[in-house]
This record gives C-alpha cells, structure tokens and sequence, in this order.
C-alpha cells in the first residue's frame, strides 16, 4: 500500500520538474518531508515514476527523493532502474555501482525465480 505522503506527490502532476508552480513546489516538498520510513516496494515504484526522464531536480526535491529511495531496505529494485534512456535510471545505478551493487545476471534471476540459491 501506497503511504499518504507518496499519493499526495502523484497528484501534483504526472512528474516533478522545475516547471512546477511555486504552490506545487511547496505541496511536494512538504509530502517528500512527511515521507515514513521504510519505504515500501510500492512507495519506491510511484516515487521512482515521478522523476523525469531528462534529470530536472524539480529545485531539489527530486534529490530527496533519490534519498529517500536509498535509504529503504526495500532498494534497489532492478526491474524499476532498467530505462538508461532516463538520467535519473542512469544516476541510480551509477551510485549503486559505486556503492559495489550491480543488477543480477539472466543467470541468477533464473536461479532465485526458480528458489535455488545463487
């Protein structure tokens, strides 16, 4: 289930960016404050969604957000981060791969669908 605070950023549009009215920018980055860790799987989807594809940082709060994502235990979720066509996709997958996390191979996605250990 989606938290409150998360449902609040999806109605203020379809993404965050710096083109956001000054009342929208203040709704947003009082939801992103009022977030409750941890974040849940479908938190994490719907956060994710917001960011738009060319970087914009909506003046910061989508840094928030980034932050927000990293801190759930939930993180990463792979399926959600495979668009490199999208800068903010590209930005969380170079911190995870700076952080010694790597996507799992075909191979051992094969293995955990099928409950072996990899």
């Amino acid at each position: 289930m989606v938290q409150k605070p998360v449902r609040e950023l999806c109605k203020i549009g379809a993404k965050l960016t710096d083109g956001l009215s000054e009342k929208q920018l203040q709704a947003a980055e009082k939801s992103v404050n009022e977030l409750t860790q941890p974040l849940g799987e479908d938190d994490i989807e719907s956060l994710i969604s917001l960011l738009p594809q060319d970087g914009d940082t909506a003046f910061g709060i989508n840094w928030s957000i980034l932050h927000a994502i990293e801190a759930s235990p939930a993180w990463p979720l792979w399926s959600l981060i495979e668009d490199e066509r999208n800068e903010w996709v590209r930005t969380f997958r170079l911190r995870l791969a700076n952080g010694g996390f790597h996507p799992p191979s075909s191979d051992t996605q094969d293995e955990v669908k099928q409950g072996r250990p990899h």
